[in-house]
C-alpha cells in the first residue's frame, strides 16, 4: 500500500514537472520579460486584491452551510481554517486535497464529524455546479464562437450528467439501498462512514434557502476568478475578449479537481495555455497571464502557511445542533 502511494505521488510529480518543463522550454523569455516590464502594476495589484476578496467569499459561502447545521464558528476563524487548507493544497493532488484539510481542521474545532465533513462535500458539489453553469451560460452567449471545437456539447453534457447523478444521489431510495444493501458487505466501517456522511449531506434538503444562497456565492466566486484573469490580461496589454475567459476558466478549474498532479502545478497552466492558444493567443501571452495568476494565488496561499505556524487548536468547542443529522427514508 505504501509503495503504491509513493508510486502515485511520483506519477503526479512527473506530470507536474513535465508540463512545467514543456512550458518553460517553449516560451520566449525575453518577450515574457518585456511584458512584465511594461505591465500596469495598479491593475496587477487589483488582481491581487480580487484574489483576496475571492477567498473571503469562499469562506462566507462555506460558513452559510456550517451555520445552518448549528456549528457556531467565527468567520475569521473559518477564514484561517480555509487559508490553512489552501496552503496544504499546494502539496496535495488536485483541489480536493484542500477540502480534506479544511474538513480536518473544522472537525478539530467541534465534535460533529459528519456535519463538518458533509459541509465540505456540499460546498464542493455547489462549486462544481456553479462552474458548469457559468460555462454553459458563456457558451450560450458566445453562440458559434467555438462551434468548431464542440466545447458547447462537452460542457452541456457534463452539466446534464452531473445533474442526473446528483438527482439519484439525493433520492431517499438511494440512501435506503446503500444502508440496507451495502451495509452488509465487506469494509463495514468504511461503508458505515459513507452512510453517515450521505445521511448528513441529505440533511441539507431541509435548508434549501441556505443552499441556494451558498450556490449564488459560488457563482460570485467563479465570476471574480474569471474577472481576475481578465484584469491580468489587461495589465499586460493583452487583448482577449472576456467571453473566452468565461468559457475556459471554469473548464480549467474543473480539470484542477482531477488528482493527476501535485497542487495543480503545471496542470492549470498547461490547460489554460492549451485553450487560449486554440483561439490565436500566443504561447508567451498565455504563459504570462497564467503564471501571473498562479503567482498571485501562491503568494496569498503562502500566507496560509504563516497562519498554520501560529494557529492553535481549541481544546474544546461547544456547538448547538439544529437537527439530529439523521435521515429517515
Amino acid at each position: 500500500m505504501i509503495k503504491k502511494k509513493k508510486f502515485l505521488i511520483l506519477v503526479k510529480a512527473v506530470v507536474s514537472i513535465s508540463l512545467l518543463l514543456y512550458i518553460i522550454f517553449n516560451i520566449d523569455w525575453n518577450e515574457a520579460a518585456k511584458n512584465f516590464y511594461k505591465a500596469n502594476y495598479i491593475l496587477l495589484f487589483t488582481g491581487f486584491t480580487l484574489n483576496i476578496l475571492e477567498r473571503v467569499f469562499l469562506t462566507h459561502k462555506w460558513n452559510i452551510l456550517i451555520r445552518v447545521r448549528g456549528i457556531k464558528i467565527s468567520l475569521f476563524k473559518l477564514f484561517l481554517i480555509n487559508s490553512i487548507g489552501t496552503f496544504w493544497g499546494l502539496f496535495l493532488p488536485s483541489s480536493v486535497g484542500t477540502d480534506i484539510i479544511r474538513g480536518y481542521y473544522l472537525v478539530k474545532n467541534n465534535s460533529e464529524k459528519s456535519i463538518s465533513i458533509s459541509s465540505v462535500f456540499v460546498d464542493r458539489i455547489l462549486a462544481m455546479f456553479s462552474l458548469l453553469l457559468l460555462g454553459v451560460i458563456a457558451v450560450i452567449i458566445s453562440g458559434d464562437l467555438l462551434s468548431e471545437y464542440n466545447l458547447n456539447i462537452y460542457i452541456i453534457f457534463l452539466l446534464v450528467s452531473s445533474i442526473v447523478i446528483f438527482y439519484f444521489f439525493q433520492k431517499e431510495e438511494t440512501y435506503n439501498f446503500i444502508r440496507l444493501k451495502l451495509g452488509k458487505i465487506r469494509f463495514k466501517k468504511l461503508i458505515d462512514l459513507f452512510i453517515k456522511l450521505h445521511s448528513s449531506i441529505l440533511e441539507y434538503k431541509k435548508y434549501r434557502k441556505s443552499v441556494l444562497f451558498s450556490f449564488l456565492f459560488n457563482l460570485l466566486v467563479q465570476a471574480i476568478r474569471v474577472f481576475t484573469y481578465y484584469i491580468i490580461s489587461i495589465a499586460f496589454n493583452i487583448s482577449i475578449p472576456i467571453i473566452y475567459f468565461l468559457i475556459f476558466v471554469p473548464i480549467v478549474m474543473i480539470v484542477l479537481m482531477l488528482p493527476i498532479s501535485i497542487g495543480g502545478f503545471g496542470l492549470s497552466e498547461g490547460t489554460f495555455i492549451a485553450f487560449f492558444v486554440l483561439i490565436g493567443v500566443s504561447i508567451n501571452d498565455a504563459v504570462v497571464i497564467s503564471f501571473t495568476n498562479t503567482f498571485i494565488n501562491t503568494v496569498n496561499t503562502l500566507l496560509g502557511g504563516v497562519v498554520y505556524l501560529f494557529y492553535t487548536q481549541p481544546e474544546k468547542n461547544k456547538l448547538v445542533l439544529k437537527d439530529n443529522h439523521s435521515f429517515r427514508g
